[in-house]
């Protein structure tokens, strides 16, 4: 898409947010400084320049900060681009711990954005996706078990349908609405004692189960409201190395049983490229399908400062 339209836009969009920031919509929490208030205009600026940037948003919590997966799938995806688009940016609201529900009110963490090189982060929701230019891609991942719930998956289609649904069809005005990727997480290494899950030797599978059917219930709920849906099945991926290579999933986990280590992160950027370079939306830009290279980007630094996954365990995950 080559974006044409100018002043307008950003006008309409800074009123938008001077009136959000009025009436108290963008809750304290997020304590960004004043100067992450000119992100939204530097990105409008980036529209502006000649040359068409796929552009990817994320929404989610640390399943998504950990090992910069949004830089780390903005590289798959350039690395694969063979048509029009001449790059691809992103934008993120992120904060650890979150739900899609409690993210839309609290914001992203001003301190999670250091996990993700220090830049690209967006204050609120809100204010990432109404940003001027758009999105055309928006990868949203709720709290690593919420979906899995009957309580926090209905508290989960309850946001999506009254705050998330409008904006992702609104798209800022840019025509069409964004794909929605839904970033289906996955059960956790070790049993989690205080969820209600049946037998704790089955809960891995079973939470992972639970998590498919809920992001499924989600893309229902998005595609209801007339959007463009795709699943990235990470948990799914995780399930079938937990079934073939038990000590290759034992190395997907961190310390912490749950989050993802690089190598973990790797196979779910890899999931969430393919799902946007396979819809038939985006396939023209990638005529040879999603390259993966199997090395780790010198660029982006493994969470925690732990050392990067060898070339042969990303092979081997692939």
């Amino acid at each position: 898409r080559v974006l044409g339209w100018i002043a307008v836009p950003v006008v309409l969009a800074v009123a938008l947010l001077g009136i959000c920031v009025s009436f108290g919509w963008f809750s304290a929490p997020s304590a960004f400084p004043a100067s992450r208030a000119s992100l939204a205009s530097a990105h409008a600026e980036d529209c502006l320049r000649p040359g068409f940037a796929l552009r990817v948003a994320f929404v989610g919590n640390s399943f998504t900060y950990c090992n910069d997966l949004p830089h780390l799938v903005q590289g798959l995806l350039a690395g694969s681009l063979t048509g029009n688009a001449t790059s691809v940016k992103v934008g993120a609201c992120l904060h650890g711990g979150q739900s899609l529900d409690s993210i839309w009110t609290q914001g992203a963490r001003q301190s999670d954005e250091e996990k993700i090189g220090g830049h690209d982060m967006f204050p609120t929701v809100l204010a990432l996706l109404s940003n001027p230019c758009g999105w055309d891609v928006v990868v949203l991942q709720d709290h690593s078990w919420g979906p899995a719930l009957p309580d926090s998956r209905a508290e989960g289609l309850d946001v999506l349908a009254k705050h998330y649904e409008p904006l992702l069809r609104q798209n800022a005005g840019v025509s069409p609405p964004p794909l929605v990727v839904l970033y289906q997480t996955w059960g956790y290494r070790e049993p989690k004692k205080d969820l209600d899950l049946g037998e704790l030797d089955k809960q891995f599978e079973t939470l992972t189960w639970k998590l498919e059917e809920g992001y499924g219930s989600y893309a229902e709920e998005l595609r209801r409201g007339g959007l463009e849906v795709a699943v990235a099945p990470a948990g799914q991926a995780f399930k079938r190395l937990h079934d073939r290579s038990p000590d290759l999933w034992w190395q997907l986990y961190q310390s912490d049983n749950k989050h993802p280590t690089a190598l973990g992160s790797y196979l779910n950027g890899a999931h969430l490229a393919t799902a946007v370079v396979e819809h038939p939306r985006f396939r023209d830009l990638f005529g040879a399908g999603l390259k993966l290279k199997t090395s780790w980007p010198a660029e982006i630094r493994p969470y925690g400062n732990n050392a990067p996954p060898s070339d042969k365990d990303l092979q081997r995950v692939l």
